[in-house]
């Protein structure tokens, strides 16, 4: 392109020196826009360049953070499910404990205390703020219904002795997983009652 438009070349247009020297001039002129945009066209090659690396390394670094918050939720999830377990079973023990000590007061030996305990449904029981057992008292009182027959009372009569538990004429031949199947709480402990060896509760003193 430099050649076509060599003075000679011009000057085979029938151009004059004058003209030549404007055609040359313009045409360095263009030539030198163009060099200028060709530059500018690289720089921002160069800078999509980087920005996109820059695009890159943010999505891999955002998809290894959703991974790491990802397991870290998990692990969460798992340690306050650990901790709710770990409360639950606290406080099983607690009413295990305190209804054990009700099960004394009430004259129940520690035995038959540990076999009661076995097959009492705590979830209906509640601890108040001081750690016992709310409503106390009508635990209590329906210890001393439900499980009378186990109560140990002794009388004096010259020498002290203990009163043998009476035979239950409320005895049925009902099978312990009926009776566990039972949904009344008072129906299931008196078939309880009715029936203790099936449920591994001594009859001696």
């Amino acid at each position: 392109m430099a050649a076509s438009l060599s003075r000679k070349f011009l000057a085979g247009l029938g151009l004059s020196p004058e003209q030549q020297d404007a055609v040359v001039e313009q045409h360095q002129a263009v030539l030198s826009d163009v060099k200028a945009e060709l530059e500018e066209l690289r720089a921002a090659q160069t800078d999509i360049t980087a920005v996109q690396k820059q695009l890159d390394e943010a999505n891999k670094a955002a998809k290894s953070s959703s991974v790491y918050k990802s397991e870290l939720e998990d692990l969460r999830a798992e340690f306050d499910a650990y901790k709710q377990k770990q409360r639950a079973a606290e406080t099983l023990g607690a009413k295990k404990a305190a209804y054990t000590d009700l099960l004394r007061q009430a004259g129940i030996s520690d035995k038959r205390a540990a076999s009661i305990v076995k097959i009492t449904d705590f979830d209906d029981m509640e601890m108040d703020e001081d750690g016992k057992l709310a409503k106390a008292d009508e635990l209590s009182t329906a210890i001393q219904s439900d499980w009378a027959d186990f109560i140990q009372r002794k009388e004096q009569v010259g020498a002290p002795t203990v009163t043998p538990p009476a035979t239950n004429p409320n005895a049925t031949t009902m099978t312990k997983e009926q009776i566990m199947a039972i949904k009344d709480t008072a129906k299931r402990q008196a078939a309880m009652k009715a029936n203790p060896a099936l449920f591994g509760i001594s009859v001696d003193f």
